[in-house]
């Protein structure tokens, strides 16, 4: 039976890096951001659906969807993200969905930070968590994304509280040591507490 494990955490924590390690281990990991930039690539769906919902102002010449611009737009103004987020969170879940159906893996992953709040936990056996401290985070958004501090910290206050994803999880992965230190909490609970 395949097992499928939901991965989730603030921008900044450390995601990305827990996915890598999980990949290494051998499951499949599906990245609902990389989707999203995906379906918003010039003809695509999002891409056609944004353009008619937000305008041309956040197009490049050269007909490119400026993902720096609107995510400055959409972090700043609740709203604008809670439209941005109905767009295309329907089409990001119908291909999460059709990807895991069609692996062959014996273990998906689901990365996704937005994971409880487009409604993918349903989608999950287990919740995994990756947890960091803010200004942790928030210099690693920077560093990350290249933008300043004001941007990074919309970013985060845009996305769910720890303290709401704690609720969901069931396993918490604490980022505030070493990278060997996550690595061994991914494969302790990879192979051990949570068993396969």
């Amino acid at each position: 039976m395949k097992r499928t494990i939901g991965l989730t955490g603030n921008s900044g924590a450390g995601k990305s890096t827990v996915a890598e390690y999980l990949k290494e281990l051998g499951a499949e990991v599906i990245d609902a951001d990389q989707i999203s930039r995906e379906i918003c690539d010039p003809g695509q769906a999002g891409y056609l659906a944004v353009r008619k919902a937000f305008g041309p102002e956040f197009f490049r010449e050269d007909g490119a969807l400026d993902r720096h611009k609107l995510g400055a737009h959409v972090f700043a103004d609740h709203a604008e993200l809670m439209r941005l987020n109905g767009i295309l969170h329907p089409l990001v879940l119908e291909e999460v969905r059709r990807r895991r159906r069609e692996s062959e893996k014996d273990t998906v992953v689901i990365d996704c930070a937005l994971l409880v709040d487009a409604g993918l936990s349903r989608d999950a056996d287990e919740i995994w968590l990756v947890r960091a401290g803010d200004a942790q985070k928030l210099e690693r958004i920077r560093s990350r994304d290249g933008i300043d501090e004001t941007h990074a910290g919309n970013r985060l206050k845009s996305q769910s509280r720890e303290e709401e994803l704690l609720a969901h999880a069931d396993v918490v992965l604490v980022n505030d040591g070493t990278l060997e230190q996550l690595r061994k909490q991914v494969e302790e609970y990879f192979y051990g507490k949570n068993g396969l």
